[in-house]
């Protein structure tokens, strides 16, 4: 799939929370809660950078694998930074944390991403999405027939009252 942040992308946002809600637990536990909604804006567009520097050269790749690239540089960070040290500052550290992984490693990565398998692997999630599509369209045609039919039999001409002149 289409790691872009521009695009709708099945997954795409579950996985955004999914990395914030990791960011949250590794690096902002010990702080009040306000320091992390305040650089929660700055840490969405960290983490949304990836996804630009794969679209600007046409890589794909599945969510699973766009948050093991991002958990991957959360973990060098944990184990040789400091972020403690740069407080506010954190969600910029981050970003130029993956700006300079994505410099010194995106001509492997882009290696890695062009392979067949991976495009084979899109094909497959675009399989997968377009039958769950399927089924959920047809779910809601055997809903909406549903509701034809009782709003029709609501609506049926009830026998007249014997007891109620007719008026022709």
């Amino acid at each position: 799939m289409n790691c872009s942040h521009r695009k709708v992308v099945p997954g795409g946002e579950r996985t955004a929370h999914e990395l914030l809600d990791s960011i949250r637990l590794r690096f902002y536990s010990t702080q009040p809660p306000a320091s992390f909604h305040r650089d929660r804006r700055m840490l969405v567009y960290a983490l949304t950078w990836p996804a630009v520097w794969l679209e600007r050269r046409g890589l794909f790749c599945s969510p699973r694998r766009y948050r093991a690239l991002i958990e991957d540089r959360l973990d060098a960070i944990r184990a040789h930074g400091e972020p403690a040290r740069y407080g506010a500052y954190f969600p910029a550290y981050l970003l130029k944390c993956l700006q300079d992984f994505f410099d010194r490693h995106g001509d492997d990565l882009y290696v890695e991403l062009k392979h067949v398998r991976n495009a084979l692997e899109s094909l497959h999630g675009s399989l997968v999405f377009a039958e769950r599509a399927s089924e959920q369209s047809r779910r809601i045609e055997a809903l909406a027939a549903a509701h034809r039919i009782l709003h029709v039999s609501r609506h049926a001409p009830s026998h007249p009252d014997p007891a109620q002149p007719s008026l022709f």
